[in-house]
């Protein structure tokens, strides 16, 4: 799946150092929702978790200029009988979250579960502090369907969570 600025690939085995370090960094497990303390051996159970697994996949996010791999960007709990799944997204460095690098990801998995998957809805929660992300999310089309309230602790106190989705007609219409 390839953009203007960046393009999707298969997450790879030998990608697991990279995806390591970066979970284990606080900005990283805070948007994704971890705790910083996953070994190497723990990241490499989770890939073959999921290598097979066809309610998930996970992309390895690339920048088309340099080829370099700045984050990722997947889909799970598939379900194929309700035609749905859950959307999440994370780019690793400051320097590549402007740009519209996040925005195309996420043009190019959603055309991905719409086109390739046939599924009708994607939805996603993110955190009301994360402002850039809930503009791009507005922006390219999602509607918030609710507010999970004091849904996730951080920081000693607890936050809500914005539900978010996009239905395909609404991706393309």
């Amino acid at each position: 799946m390839k953009g203007d600025k960046v393009y999707l690939r298969i997450l790879e085995k030998t990608d697991i150092h990279l995806t390591q370090k970066w979970i284990n960094d606080s900005v990283i497990s805070e948007i994704m929702g971890y705790l910083p303390v996953l070994s190497f051996e723990n990241q490499l159970e989770w890939y073959d978790s999921i290598k097979n697994d066809k309610t998930r996949y996970v992309f390895a996010i690339c920048r088309i200029d340099n080829d370099k791999h700045i984050g990722n960007v997947g889909l799970g709990n598939i379900d194929y009988i309700n035609r749905h799944c859950m959307f999440n997204i994370f780019i690793a460095t400051n320097d590549n979250r402007s740009g519209g690098m996040g925005s195309e990801s996420t043009r190019l998995i959603l055309n991905f579960a719409f086109e390739r998957l046939n599924l009708n809805k994607v939805f996603l929660q993110t955190s009301e502090r994360f402002l850039q992300a809930n503009k791009m999310y507005l922006k390219l089309g999602f509607q918030i369907d609710g507010v999970l309230r004091e849904h996730y602790y951080s920081n000693r106190s607890y936050e809500n969570k914005l539900v978010y989705s996009i239905l395909k007609r609404e991706f393309y219409g």
